[in-house]
């Protein structure tokens, strides 16, 4: 089955040349092309356009499609515009607004393979702290030699799902080779091997260590803990959450030194480090997560706004990570929607980091 790429309209924005480009792209990927583009304006063009069409081409008719339902249906009813692709003729048609990568992923390609008895295996890298550029070039001996292996990015926030495609007819000896070699580049950034968001994926792992959790949280707000018990059977695991926001609640309810809030600050390592401590001083609790920061839109001390700190820990060692989340056009954004952001930010962090704790929990028991 070929493609027919039929182009309707003057002023449709698929004739933006990404678009086009972006398409092709998408087929060739996976040993697919267009066979033909053709634009038309009017339903006679579009008659005439399929009328050259060889018998069971697929037609992918992008732009004002109301000109392709004339063209085929004229003044019936029979038409259900609602449907993302139907048969009429000898042809399948694919019907798009604009150009939808999805509507390509999700519906032409499998109608593609399904004709062509293609099938293909995915493997997911579910991945955070990288933005696509940085895992593009991380991966980029992979991604110029992928011997028919197809690797998709998808991103959300500050974690980027890795997805690796290959035909279950690529030799098993190089798939291997591939998937190991992506495992161990991306190893410190994966955070599941499954398309799982990243507070179940923690969540997960915090229920089968069989560990009593104690969160700490100034500027998350009790994001962390919010994000966790939304899964059942965590009050098996989760002891205790405190927001302690201010300095004096810091001091009073964490034991966190008042000099230390006094020559670091509150948005510090020591005292990150200081809060899961205090954590920890009581003895039923076996993990402790901290979080402090500058949210915005003003910064403690003079401090910049997006620095934040995350401590993660037990008795024998708490690790503090520093972290600056440096929003993308944060010029065009307001204040909530930056503070919004870097909360969320070290909320993903703290659970990412908690995340990684338990799997070498895991790994130094077994």
């Amino acid at each position: 089955m070929n493609v027919d790429f039929l182009v309707l309209g003057k002023e449709t924005l698929i004739k933006n040349e990404f678009d086009l480009r972006r398409f092709s792209v998408l087929l060739t990927d996976r040993d697919y092309e267009i066979s033909r583009i053709v634009f038309a304006d009017n339903a006679d063009d579009v008659r005439g356009a399929i009328g050259e069409c060889d018998p069971d081409d697929m037609i992918v008719a992008a732009g004002n499609t109301d000109i392709l339902y004339d063209a085929l249906f004229g003044e019936s009813e029979e038409a259900d515009r609602s449907l993302d692709y139907f048969r009429f003729g000898e042809h399948t048609f694919v019907p798009m607004r604009e150009m939808s990568e999805r509507k390509v992923k999700e519906v032409v390609i499998p109608l593609l393979n399904a004709k062509n008895k293609k099938y293909y295996n995915t493997v997911i890298f579910r991945t955070f702290g990288k933005t696509q550029e940085e895992l593009r070039e991380i991966l980029s001996d992979y991604l110029k030699n992928r011997n028919k292996i197809m690797f998709e990015f998808n991103r959300e926030g500050e974690q980027c799902e890795v997805r690796v495609r290959y035909s279950r007819s690529t030799s098993s000896a190089t798939v291997n080779d591939v998937i190991s070699g992506v495992g161990n580049a991306l190893k410190d950034n994966v955070y599941a091997l499954k398309d799982i968001p990243l507070a179940e994926s923690t969540a997960e792992l915090l229920l089968a260590s069989d560990k009593k959790l104690c969160i700490a949280e100034s500027f998350t707000g009790g994001g962390v803990a919010s994000a966790l018990v939304a899964y059942p059977g965590m009050s098996k695991c989760l002891l205790e959450s405190i927001v302690a926001y201010s300095n004096e609640a810091k001091e009073k309810r964490l034991g966190v030194s008042h000099n230390i809030l006094e020559t670091c600050g509150a948005v510090s390592a020591d005292t990150a480090f200081e809060m899961a401590s205090g954590l920890l001083a009581d003895p039923m609790c076996d993990i402790a997560v901290a979080t402090t920061g500058n949210a915005g839109p003003t910064a403690e001390r003079n401090g910049q706004v997006g620095l934040y700190y995350v401590a993660v820990g037990d008795r024998n060692a708490i690790h503090v990570f520093e972290h600056y989340y440096n929003a993308e056009n944060a010029a065009g954004k307001s204040d909530m929607a930056l503070r919004r952001e870097i909360t969320e930010s070290g909320i993903s962090t703290a659970l990412f980091e908690l995340g990684k704790y338990l799997k070498e929990l895991k790994r130094r028991n077994q």
